[in-house]
C-alpha cells in the first residue's frame, strides 16, 4: 500500500482530529502515518527524540506495529535507534549529504535513462506541469513549494522508469533527504538553474533520448552537489580539503 493511497488517514492526524487507525492493516497504516509525521517538518526537526508512546497514545495502538513502522524508518535511515536513550530524527549531517548526491547522481541518471525509454504521454504531461508550478513557486518565492514541486519531477521520472529498485532506493534517499532539511541549506539563487535543468531532463525524456537524459540528469546531481559542497565549506572546510585532494589524485591518475 502506498503512502498517497493512505491521505485520509495522516491527514485526519496531522489535523488534530482524533481518528484512530484502522484495524485492518495497522503495520502498513503505522508506518504511513508514522512516516508523514515525521518528514512533514511541522512537529520534528532534524535531531529530535521522538516518542513512541506518545504517538501510541495519540494513534491509539499499541507499541508493537509503531515500532514495525520505527524499524523500516531505521533500514530506510529516516531514523536513527539509540539503545538505551531512544529514537530520534536523522540529523542534518554534511558529509552525508554529499553522499546522497552522489548516489542520487547515479541511481537518477539511470532512472532518466529508462524513463526515456518507458514514458507515456501522461507521465510527460505531469512532468510539464511540475515544472510549470516550479516555476510559479519561483516567481512568488515560494521556496517550500518549489522543493515539493521538485520532488514530485523526479518521482514522477522515477514512475516512469519502471524499476522497483531503482524506486525502493531513491524513495529511501528522498525521505532521508526530506529529514535532514537538505534543501533548505540550499542556495536560493541557485533554484532557477536547477529548474532550468529540469526543462533540460524533461526534453531528453520527451525526445527518447536515452543517452542525453542521463547525462542531463547526472550533471543536474553533479552541480547540485557542488552547490551542497559549497554552502557547507564554512562550516565544514576538511570536507571541501578533502575533496579537493581526492579532485587532484583523481586528476593525477586519469588518463588522458
Amino acid at each position: 500500500m502506498h503512502w498517497w493511497l493512505n491521505s485520509r488517514v495522516y491527514h485526519g492526524v496531522l489535523s488534530g482530529m482524533a481518528r484512530k487507525l484502522r484495524r485492518s492493516n495497522l503495520s502498513e497504516d503505522a508506518y504511513t502515518v508514522v512516516r508523514d509525521i515525521l518528514l512533514n517538518g511541522d512537529r520534528y526537526n532534524p535531531g529530535d527524540k521522538v516518542s513512541v508512546e506518545e504517538l501510541s497514545r495519540e494513534l491509539g495502538v499499541s507499541r508493537t506495529p509503531l515500532w514495525a513502522a520505527i524499524n523500516r524508518l531505521e533500514a530506510e535511515l529516516v531514523v536513527e535507534v539509540v539503545p538505551r536513550q531512544g529514537v530520534y530524527l536523522v540529523d542534518y549531517d554534511p558529509k552525508r549529504a554529499l553522499e546522497m548526491y552522489v548516489a542520487r547522481e547515479a541511481l537518477e541518471g539511470m532512472a532518466a535513462r529508462l524513463a526515456a525509454q518507458n514514458v507515456t504521454d501522461r507521465q510527460l504531461a505531469i512532468m510539464r506541469r511540475s515544472i510549470d508550478e516550479q516555476r510559479k513557486c519561483l516567481s512568488k518565492g515560494d521556496t517550500d513549494g518549489y522543493y515539493t514541486r521538485t520532488l514530485e519531477f523526479h518521482a514522477e521520472i522515477l514512475r516512469a522508469a519502471h524499476n522497483q529498485t531503482l524506486e525502493r532506493l531513491l524513495t529511501s534517499i528522498f525521505a532521508q533527504m526530506q529529514a535532514m532539511r537538505i534543501q533548505h541549506k540550499s542556495i536560493p539563487t541557485h533554484l532557477p538553474k536547477s529548474c532550468l535543468d529540469h526543462e533540460k531532463i524533461l526534453s531528453a525524456i520527451r525526445k527518447r533520448d536515452p543517452d542525453t537524459a542521463e547525462r542531463e540528469a547526472r550533471a543536474h546531481m553533479q552541480d547540485l552537489a557542488s552547490a551542497i559542497r559549497r554552502q557547507i565549506a564554512k562550516e565544514q572546510p576538511e570536507i571541501a580539503t578533502q575533496k579537493e585532494a581526492h579532485d587532484r589524485l583523481r586528476a593525477l591518475t586519469t588518463v588522458r
